[in-house]
């Protein structure tokens, strides 16, 4: 018969974080990485059992070759024994696949459907519960689970069941289903399945005893904790190598945006100094309206004092005005008379002399009509050269283009030579008649350009006389609108050009 020793639970002294219950849980997740976190642990008075994370209860379902069986616990020490199959090692299985370790380390199956009982029915599933203290000040959320809490873990023989496990409180109510609540409680607790000094089974216990020194040096390792530690040590240095690869990616994502906070911030200050200049240029304005107002009352001032001596001016000119006026009423009459004659006389010239220039105008448009007529025909003759000369380098291009085509086709039959010759000979006939109409056209040209040269002399006589006559309308007129303006200001003008305008003013002031 053989005995196993199945102590579910060792307190001890220590300081480590365990994050090692199962194949499962060596996995360190990148969204949220554990790393050892050493902690002072409670120790249990002498002489009293613990309170939390010793085992109360063990429940299997169709687990290996238990269809149901329940094991009750005591806190102490625990002696499990019966014949070989009796299945004494499933009890202990049992409390490592449901507390997270794996299949394997169970070494009772590869996988977690090769420990479902034998000869269950298609889609049973196994279920094993395991029932754990949970009191005293080493309780885990003892207000969420009460004095038990109960591990429970399904085996699906098919991939459509559950598979996982469920945290129960003391009613036997579900609370959670995650492996990182399992892993916390663990933690907390102390609990560690994988550890051999915690949980020796079999095959642990057969490398213990006659295992070479590798196996007893991997079970040191284990024992100690000194694997989990290294094994927490490499994903601790490799979550920082993680993290100072996504700081640095991170640095280098937001250098654009910092560079943009930088130039935001001069954009900034530049408002500022935008708003501070605004706020400068209606002071200025303000002040520039104020400098504007000073200016005008300046301009005011000065042209008041501009008035005044104008005023004094005036006063005494009026003065001077009423002396002289007193002194020449009695010779204004006949000088007026006089004026009038020479008004008379002058419109009487200044009417000859416009009949003079329409009579001038007139014969300058009969001399000019033929000298038109001229330009004209010149034009046209010109125009009809212009094409006359276009028509003979035409004909000449042609010529040569059949005098080419000819020599090109010399050995062609004589029908086609005489066809030929023919179209040089009408070719030649028509350069001909263009050259006798060019030397008409050059012949009317030149008798043009001879009638024109006679008739340019008489034009610019012409032109010239209509010039004279209107130098002396335009000096006829000028000296009527002289005497019309002194006949209305009573021959004042003899005293000067100031004097009408002055008498004037003293007329308005009336």
């Amino acid at each position: 018969d053989q005995t196993i020793a199945s102590e579910a639970v060792e307190k001890r002294k220590r300081g480590f974080d365990d994050n090692d219950g199962s194949d499962s849980v060596n996995k360190i997740s990148d969204a949220a990485p554990r790393t050892a976190n050493l902690t002072p642990r409670k120790v249990n008075s002498a002489g009293k059992p613990a309170d939390a994370g010793i085992i109360d209860r063990v429940y299997v379902e169709n687990f290996m070759c238990h269809r149901k069986l329940t094991v009750t616990l005591c806190q102490n020490v625990n002696f499990i024994h019966g014949q070989n199959g009796s299945g004494k090692s499933a009890v202990l299985a049992a409390i490592q696949i449901c507390l997270g370790a794996g299949a394997r380390r169970t070494h009772r199956a590869r996988n977690l459907r090769e420990l479902i009982r034998k000869g269950s029915s298609p889609g049973t599933c196994a279920r094993v519960r395991v029932t754990l203290l949970n009191k005293g000040s080493d309780a885990f959320q003892h207000e969420v689970y009460g004095d038990h809490i109960t591990v429970e873990r399904s085996i699906a023989s098919s991939s459509g069941g559950y598979n996982g496990y469920k945290l129960l409180n003391t009613e036997m109510k579900e609370k959670s289903r995650s492996k990182k609540d399992l892993d916390l409680m663990l933690d907390q607790l102390n609990i560690q399945v994988e550890n051999p000094v915690a949980v020796l089974d079999q095959e642990e216990a057969k490398k213990f005893l006659t295992g070479k020194a590798e196996d007893k040096y991997a079970f040191f390792m284990k024992a100690t904790e000194l694997e989990r530690i290294d094994r927490s040590y490499a994903s601790t240095q490799d979550t920082v190598y993680e993290l100072e690869e996504t700081n640095n990616r991170i640095r280098d994502s937001l250098k654009p945006a910092s560079d943009n906070v930088k130039k935001l911030e001069k954009e900034w200050e530049n408002c500022q100094e935008l708003e501070k200049l605004e706020g400068s240029i209606g002071d200025q304005r303000i002040l520039y309206a104020w400098s504007f107002v000073k200016e005008l009352q300046k301009n005011v001032q000065k042209e008041e004092k501009i008035l005044a001596m104008l005023n004094a001016k005036l006063a005494q000119r009026s003065e001077e005005f009423e002396q002289f006026k007193d002194i020449n009423s009695g010779a204004q009459e006949e000088h007026i008379k006089s004026l009038n004659d020479k008004m008379a006389l002058l419109t009487e010239e200044a009417q000859q002399a416009r009949s003079n220039k329409l009579d001038m105008a007139e014969n300058v448009r009969k001399a000019m009509a033929p000298v038109k007529k001229t330009e004209r025909e010149l034009k046209d003759c010109k125009r009809d050269g212009v094409l006359a000369k276009r028509r003979i380098v035409a004909a000449t291009n042609r010529l040569k283009n059949a005098r080419d085509e000819i020599l090109k086709n010399a050995g062609n039959a004589e029908s086609e030579e005489a066809r030929r010759t023919e179209m040089m000979e009408q070719t030649e006939s028509s350069i001909s008649e263009d050259k006798v109409k060019l030397e008409k056209q050059k012949t009317s040209v030149a008798q043009c350009l001879n009638d024109y040269d006679e008739l340019e002399p008489h034009v610019d006589q012409a032109k010239s006389n209509v010039n004279a006559v209107n130098v002396q309308m335009h000096a006829v007129l000028k000296r009527g609108n002289e005497l019309k303006s002194t006949a209305g200001s009573r021959s004042l003008a003899v005293f000067g050009p100031k004097c009408a305008t002055m008498a004037k003013k003293v007329e308005e002031a009336r």
